[in-house]
């Protein structure tokens, strides 16, 4: 993701059609990345680090404020959150990925999770590659 970020053109990163964007993209495939590496889904605010409440602000204040993210904002948050998983799987075992934690009561192990935040990247990931193809920008490598 961070290659297509690079990638991107500053015209084409907050281009808005039909309620999508480029920079929307990569924020919400960052703060979903955020939420499943948590143990809980508690206490996630979903916005804040982009500075707005889903629930509390209005819908021109949220475009407003995701338009306002640069691609430094969000390869910043983007490195946080590697950083936090990449540390979190390096001292997992077997046992705790089999585990459960709190999410979706204890039913879902934390493997299926990540598996799960892997397709979901996955998709979006797919997204931002069309964007760079119909704008005839450089195309990420898979890895």
């Amino acid at each position: 993701m961070r290659e297509a970020m690079e990638n991107i053109s500053g015209k084409e990163w907050n281009n808005r059609t039909n309620n999508w964007s480029f920079s929307n993209t990569v924020y919400h495939i960052i703060e979903t990345a955020e939420y499943y590496h948590r143990n809980t889904p508690e206490g996630m605010e979903w916005g804040k680090r982009a500075g707005f409440s889903w629930t509390d602000d209005s819908e021109e204040t949220i475009l407003r404020k995701l338009a306002s993210l640069t691609k430094n904002d969000l390869i910043e948050y983007l490195d946080e959150i590697e950083k936090c998983i990449s540390q979190s799987l390096e001292k997992s075992t077997n046992e705790d990925l089999f585990g459960t934690d709190s999410f979706n009561n204890g039913k879902l192990r934390i493997i299926e999770k990540m598996l799960y935040l892997l397709r979901h990247n996955m998709h979006h990931i797919g997204e931002l590659n069309k964007v760079l193809r119909d704008t005839e920008s450089k195309r990420i490598k898979w890895q």
